[in-house]
This record gives structure tokens, C-alpha cells and sequence, in this order.
């Protein structure tokens, strides 16, 4: 049985560094059947149930979708170096969890932290979860922590997946750096990529973070990584990233006008400069990288009057032109090492490992298995959920 822990937000208008005010669902957006709670509730339902039904199904996703556009498409992050599929490859990939285990290894996925965050508009929302992933053998249960990120597009009554992110937080030494799988660059427009470009670079590349163009309430989120780099709302400020340079990128938007879209994403490579340090030597490091981003009204602009989101108003004789004021925010982040098979199975299995292709053990000296030892996490409150 599945354990799990869930929290769940809207977001939160004004500036990206005040407290705001809770953002209502919109009447327009409830159905002629729904009041705007109930809606809202429903989209939430919907969405929390596809996520918990992906992890133990772990097919393909579904990508026929008109909210986002094609030659960027969907993409599926994994956690080894080639575990990069990209818009029509999504139909052929393989399991999103690392290791080639076997049919008849039992496995179980539990969601210990699952978060949910509906974008205003209702035209997309982002999630977060620390995931348990648990193998049994020799009679015992091995544990690999990971973290999942993804961006879903709501078209019609379904949510359709736009990208995930699926990692394992851990410190390389100089050995162990793979480079990660190509990523084609494809972007909706030049003008889109430089200003996002802008916010990564102001918002979380360089220190001290611009507060303006990163949120910090609820749904802020930025994982780094190490297994210790998680920041959570306000503290997303304090969040180390080493310096380095944006390599391929997919930038896309979700709704079916670009011009009007209210969120973005980003999906690509950054080439990492990591500085020296006890046991590890000044080496780059290729990192993955996803980022979501919203346009937000600036705090303050047009008073009590201000408009709760940037969408424009499809009511007839409404204003068409977007609210005033509004700007791209950064929400949440995900960079990854990637690590290979044979290099996660020896510091999850150790001696007990007999192959890492397919997994197969020797458990005849009774060896204990046990998971890499997690460093406590930056500037991230208490799991909700239970292991």
C-alpha cells in the first residue's frame, strides 16, 4: 500500500516577495454545474490522482496536446546521463525509474511529500514529490530516494504532462562525471528565450538572487544537486548555484496562443563550474536542468483594482490587451547530476551488488542493504508524509 503525504497551494498574487493575498479560482473557469471552489477542488482531485496512478503504471505519457507548441513538445528527464526524450521519442521511452531491474524483482514507489501548485489562470499547474522507491531482495528492501518535478498543461477536462524531472541528489567526485545527453535547442520565439535567460541569470545564477523576478511564497522551489540543495518558498533566496554557462535549451509556453500564455518552461543543459573542495578537485559538471515560470502582476500596480492574474479576459466587451504591469517570475527549479546505472546501484546495493545490468545479488554473506545516508536538507521544513 502507498503511503502518502500531500500539501497543496494556490498561488499567491503580488510581488514576488511579499505575502499577497490567496488568489480565488476564477467564476469564469467553473463549469455551468461547478461553483468556483468545487472546480477547483476537482482540477486538484484530477490532477493528484494522475500523478499517484503514473508512478505505479509508469507508462508513456499522453503528448496529443494543442496547449503547448509541437516542434517543442513534451519531454521526460531521467536520472541517467542518456535518460533524455524529447516531444515524439516520449512514445518510445523506456521506465522512468533508473536501474534495470527485472519482472520478477518487486518494487514499490511511495510519495512521502507530494506538492501541487495550480498556475492563476488554471491553464497549467506544477508539482514537486520526494519519492520512495523501494526493491526488494535477499529479503530485505532497499531504498533509493529521488526527486520529481513536472509541469502539466489542463487542456479541455484532462491534464496532459508538458515535461518531468526525475533525479537522485548526490556529490560526484571528479571519476564520476558523465556528460549528459545532447539536448536539440528549439525555443517559441528569440524575444521569450532572452528574457527568461534574464531571470535565471538575475533570479538564481547570480548572487545576491533578484528578489523581483523570483517568487517566494508557496510554490517556490529550487533543487539543486546534492542531495542536501533543496529551498522552499522565502528561502529560495539563499539557494546555491554553482556559476556556469545555459547550453541547450527547449523554451516553450503552455496555452494554445503563445502571445497570451501565462507560464513557461524551460528544459536544457548548464555546464557547471565547480570550485575545489576536500576530496574533489575544480572540475565542470554537466547538470540538468527544468524551470517553470509564471507572468505575474507587479505588487501594487493599479491598487485594490489589480487584476489577479496576467491572463487576458475572454468575456465579451472585456479588456483584451494583457493587465499592465505583469512580468515573467521564476517558480520553480530542478538541476540534476546525472548518474549511471553501475554508479548508483554500487552506492545503493555496496557489496551485495553482483550486476548492475540486470540487478542481481549475492546475499549469501547476509549483508545489509542500505540507501547513502541523506545529508539534511537546506532550508526545507518537515516531510508531511511517512516512509
Amino acid at each position: 500500500m502507498r503511503r502518502l503525504g500531500v500539501a497543496v497551494a494556490l498561488l499567491v498574487a503580488g510581488c514576488p516577495g511579499g505575502a499577497g493575498k490567496p488568489i480565488a479560482p476564477s467564476p469564469e473557469a467553473a463549469s455551468a454545474n461547478e461553483d468556483p471552489a468545487t472546480h477547483f477542488a476537482h482540477l486538484l482531485t484530477e490532477l493528484q490522482d494522475d500523478i499517484l496512478t503514473s508512478y505505479d503504471r509508469d507508462d508513456p505519457p499522453d503528448i496529443d496536446t494543442g496547449m503547448i507548441v509541437a516542434r517543442i513538445g513534451t519531454a521526460r528527464i531521467g536520472a541517467g546521463p542518456g535518460d533524455a526524450y524529447l516531444a515524439g521519442d516520449l512514445a518510445r521511452a523506456p521506465s522512468r525509474w533508473p536501474l534495470d531491474v527485472e519482472h520478477s524483482t518487486r518494487t514499490e514507489v511511495r510519495s512521502k511529500q507530494l506538492q501541487i501548485h495550480i498556475a492563476a489562470d488554471q491553464s497549467a499547474a506544477w508539482m514537486s514529490d520526494e519519492l520512495s522507491w523501494r526493491i526488494t531482495m535477499c529479503g530485505r528492501v532497499a531504498v533509493v530516494p529521488l526527486r520529481i518535478t513536472a509541469l502539466y498543461a489542463h487542456d479541455g477536462d484532462r491534464w496532459v504532462p508538458v515535461f518531468e524531472h526525475l533525479s537522485f541528489g548526490w556529490t560526484p567526485s571528479a571519476s564520476e562525471v558523465v556528460p549528459p545527453k545532447q539536448i536539440k535547442t528549439e525555443v517559441v520565439s528569440g524575444d521569450l528565450r532572452d528574457e527568461l535567460s534574464g531571470v535565471l541569470s538575475r533570479g538564481l545564477l547570480r548572487t545576491p538572487h533578484d528578489p523581483l523576478v523570483v517568487a517566494q511564497d508557496a510554490s517556490a522551489l529550487v533543487l539543486g544537486a546534492e542531495m542536501a540543495d533543496e529551498w522552499h518558498g522565502p528561502q529560495v533566496l539563499l539557494a546555491r548555484i554553482p556559476p556556469g554557462r545555459l547550453e541547450d535549451r527547449r523554451v516553450g509556453t503552455v496555452g494554445r496562443n503563445a502571445d497570451d500564455a501565462t507560464i513557461a518552461y524551460w528544459v536544457g543543459n548548464y555546464s557547471a563550474d565547480i570550485a575545489e573542495r576536500p576530496g574533489f578537485a575544480a572540475r565542470k559538471v554537466g547538470l540538468r536542468e527544468t524551470h517553470v515560470f509564471e507572468k505575474r502582476p507587479l505588487a501594487g500596480a493599479g491598487g485594490d483594482k489589480a487584476p489577479r492574474t496576467c491572463a487576458r479576459d475572454p468575456r465579451p466587451g472585456a479588456q483584451q490587451q494583457p493587465p499592465p504591469d505583469c512580468r515573467w517570475v521564476l517558480v520553480q527549479s530542478h538541476l540534476s547530476q546525472p548518474i549511471t546505472d553501475d554508479d548508483l546501484a554500487n552506492k545503493v546495493f555496496g557489496t551485495v551488488l553482483m550486476s548492475p545490468k540486470p540487478l542481481a545479488f549475492d546475499c549469501r554473506d547476509g549483508t545489509l542493504v542500505r540507501v547513502p545516508e541523506a545529508a539534511p536538507r537546506r532550508g526545507a521544513g518537515p516531510a508531511t508524509g511517512t516512509p
